[in-house]
């Protein structure tokens, strides 16, 4: 596998050399984690996680009509627990197609999961699924505007085999924010399916999630940089094919969060059924999700301060505080995000992109 992409990058850098109306593009993102992990939600596990992951890429940009922007990008991701051995890392492909134009984008391949305008929310994404899994191997498709953005995209997580069941998971999002008050929504459709010639042990399972929601952003009016209020419906649809029963649990959410300079506060409140009736056979399998929300009742709070935050270092300390019925369980997590690329160092003197804030991957 290695070997092959050494030839790609080549292959890439030979056309640089050969087509008249292209630039050469590079990047290279860095991220490191520490998460202690000391949960007392007997649905959750105690752990460390402490690792590494580098991600350069190269690549090609050809300009097309109507300010569009046609890239062919190639790398890896390189993952390597601390502690650990250098046969305990992971070597992940980075290939994909990307158009960029004023209002529209899209990818195809394996591209980076920073390619989204917008975080998913921890129901949908657990945070250990992002660190391990930096790419989406699928397509994206995204238009944002002025007031706001959608997107969508499909992750074919896992290749069907004798072996390894088909898994994939199609996701939209979108938000509308004319002016204080904003309403958008996420829907992801969840697809396990069976092992090639597969008995009648196994069957597909079905998992969908409905979250739309309306909130308030009054950053805008304080001095604090963030300060938005945002409550939704939660629904999810999960069915097991084999015993052609649908499971509807529902329930509220509520999110606040705000921040002032380097300090920050950001609560989530869970109230209602317990979510993913069928974590505990499929895991992560099925349910892309943080398994507190199996609880009928979960409010998490983090509190987190900015060591280092510009547009290339975004470097966070975060301890969180997550509440379920009789338990208080505790997280501490520090990440570490540098990610600069070919088009950053060209403008890094120009005002503008100084005041851009690197984001996080969460």
């Amino acid at each position: 596998m290695i070997h092959r992409l050494y030839i790609m990058l080549f292959v890439l850098m030979f056309l640089v050399t050969k087509v008249s109306a292209q630039s050469f593009l590079w990047d290279v993102d860095f991220y490191g984690f520490f998460d202690n992990r000391e949960y007392k939600y007997d649905k959750q596990k105690s752990q460390t996680l402490f690792a590494t992951r580098l991600s350069p890429e190269i690549g090609v940009a050809v300009s097309g009509p109507k300010q569009a922007s046609h890239r062919l990008m190639a790398g890896v991701s390189w993952i390597q627990p601390i502690g650990g051995k250098a046969e305990e890392g992971r070597v992940d492909p980075t290939v994909y197609y990307r158009c960029v134009m004023p209002r529209f984008q899209m990818s195809f391949g394996l591209f980076p999961r920073t390619q989204l305008i917008e975080p998913l929310p921890s129901y949908m994404q657990y945070d250990s699924l992002t660190y391990y899994n930096p790419n989406i191997t699928g397509a994206l498709f995204q238009y944002s505007g002025s007031r706001g953005y959608i997107e969508m995209y499909i992750d074919w997580r896992q290749m069907q085999t004798k072996k390894r069941r088909e898994a994939f998971n199609i996701v939209a999002s979108g938000k509308w924010q004319p002016g204080v008050f904003f309403l958008g929504g996420h829907i992801m459709m969840n697809h396990l399916a069976r092992t090639i010639a597969a008995g009648d042990d196994q069957s597909v399972m079905d998992d969908m999630i409905v979250n739309p929601y309306i909130g308030v952003d009054f950053a805008r009016y304080t001095p604090l940089s963030i300060l938005s209020v945002k409550c939704g419906y939660l629904l999810s649809m999960e069915r097991h094919r084999g015993l052609g029963v649908w499971h509807r649990p529902q329930g509220f959410l509520c999110d606040i969060q705000g921040e002032w300079r380097w300090l920050g506060l950001h609560n989530t409140l869970y109230t209602g059924e317990s979510q993913m009736p069928f974590y505990e056979q499929f895991g992560s399998q099925l349910n892309q999700g943080d398994p507190f929300f199996q609880s009928d009742f979960y409010n998490r709070t983090d509190i987190y301060a900015y060591i280092f935050h510009n547009s290339f270092v975004n470097c966070k300390a975060s301890f969180n505080l997550h509440f379920t019925p009789g338990k208080i369980s505790y997280q501490q997590q520090l990440s570490v995000r540098f990610y600069l690329d070919s088009e950053r160092w060209k403008n890094r003197k120009n005002p503008v992109n100084k005041s851009i804030k690197l984001k996080d991957i969460l």
